[in-house]
């Protein structure tokens, strides 16, 4: 794996990923008065949120201080070089992608912000398919203690529910979302199990749609429910 740097003024990163044998690009942004103490927040499908005003949208939840400082990293599911989009082979419980946070992007992050974090300080936040993925972090891996699955659709596969009713200790934060007839099928049998785990969760409806006017509006409430306890 190699990691550059290629924009200093956005932190912006390149990384030459072995285990996914593509290319994958990484924004980060440090939001407010941080320190090296301050909680960090990964968004898959990162260059479409920031396309989609996310980045604006924390930018002036921070600037008004209704959210507390943070570094804030997007990871880019489409290809630098061809414009393919990965999600779906990224986001559909890839035992390879969580192999990738965990082995080489989360390295590579934390070096360049020189940070050395804890899966407390962590989050992990997916819109939609991003929202699966998400879901099987939260049962395959120890990165993360913090998670929000905003409009999760989950029909593609189902080994993320092995990976719950199997781990040990419910310590985790979930944060769950959906619109108007958005993803009300898939949320109820999540958020059932989580808490039959003893996890904490927080649920949230609203009447938006399917789409990143419905979840930028919900970063608010998303934020302060994950990083509160950091």
């Amino acid at each position: 794996m190699h990691c550059q740097i290629v924009n200093e003024n956005v932190q912006k990163l390149l990384l030459k990923s072995d285990i996914l044998s593509e290319n994958i690009n990484v924004e980060m942004y440090s939001l407010g008065s941080v320190s090296d103490k301050s909680p960090l927040v990964y968004f898959t499908d990162g260059q479409k949120m920031i396309e989609n005003g996310t980045l604006n949208t924390l930018r002036m939840l921070t600037n008004k201080k209704r959210i507390r400082p943070a570094h804030y990293i997007f990871v880019s599911t489409i290809d630098p070089e061809t414009g393919e989009d990965h999600r779906n082979t990224y986001f559909f419980c890839n035992e390879n992608f969580v192999t990738f946070f965990e082995q080489e992007l989360v390295p590579c992050v934390e070096k360049v912000l020189d940070v050395e974090a804890k899966p407390e300080k962590r989050s992990l936040i997916g819109i939609s398919f991003g929202g699966l993925n998400a879901t099987y972090f939260s049962g395959t891996s120890n990165l993360f203690k913090n998670y929000a699955l905003l409009s999760p659709i989950t029909y593609p596969c189902d080994d993320y529910l092995r990976g719950i009713a199997f781990r040990e200790g419910g310590n985790l934060n979930i944060f769950i979302s959906t619109g108007k007839q958005d993803a009300e099928h898939y949320v109820k049998p999540l958020k059932a199990i989580y808490e039959s785990k003893g996890h904490r969760v927080k649920f949230l409806q609203t009447k938006g749609a399917h789409d990143f006017e419905n979840w930028n509006n919900q970063l608010e409430e998303v934020l302060n429910f994950l990083l509160q306890k950091q």
